[in-house]
């Protein structure tokens, strides 16, 4: 048996619940989610969530949600890269393919001591080091896109002005649009 419901989810909603999303993420640690139990007969893997890609993955589905509406929001300052874009990119991208960027390089080379490309691959004990660098480094990334998207969601007032406490004069009727807001949301 189906159950449809007649209330239509709006735009708004989707994008407020992403956000939800995040917050929820962002209220825990940002870790590995595995745990290992060791006992007498051996170690045991408990798979769980991992929470620094779960934040990653959320970060990267708002900033396409919020896309039409960026503008120049997300344009560097010289106006000739897309951040988002760019985020999009560099979490997309693994270890092996950024070995040849030369930007990279120069960063393990300082952090790690890495002289040349042939020791990176041979040493695995590095390259798992390299790789949680790499992973708080897109985490990093990730943190100062969610600033902008939440920037591009504030200039684009999907929640009217009275939600960011920039609209009435006094505190008590910024409040009360606020509920108004939600009631509508409700009721729809």
């Amino acid at each position: 048996m189906a159950y449809y419901n007649d209330s239509k989810i709006t735009y708004q909603q989707l994008v407020m619940e992403q956000i939800q999303k995040i917050q929820n993420i962002c209220s825990k640690e940002l870790r590995d989610g595995d745990k290992i139990l060791k006992n007498a007969m051996g170690e045991q893997v408990i798979e769980g969530e991992d929470t620094r890609y779960s934040f990653l993955q959320s970060v990267e589905l708002l900033g396409s949600m919020l896309s039409p509406y960026f503008g120049t929001m997300m344009k560097s300052e010289d106006g000739k890269d897309d951040l988002f874009e760019d985020f999009c990119e560099y979490y997309d991208a693994e270890l092996v393919e950024l070995i040849d960027n030369e930007d990279f390089q120069k960063k393990i080379s300082e952090m790690f001591g890495v002289k040349s490309k042939e020791e990176l691959e041979n040493n695995k004990s590095l390259q798992t080091q390299i790789n949680v660098f790499l992973l708080n480094d897109k985490i990093k990334e990730a943190r100062k896109i969610f600033r902008l998207l939440i920037k591009v969601f504030k200039s684009n007032n999907f929640l009217g002005e009275s939600a960011f406490g920039d609209g009435g004069s006094d505190d008590t009727g910024s409040l009360d649009a606020v509920e108004d807001e939600e009631e509508d949301i409700l009721e729809l």
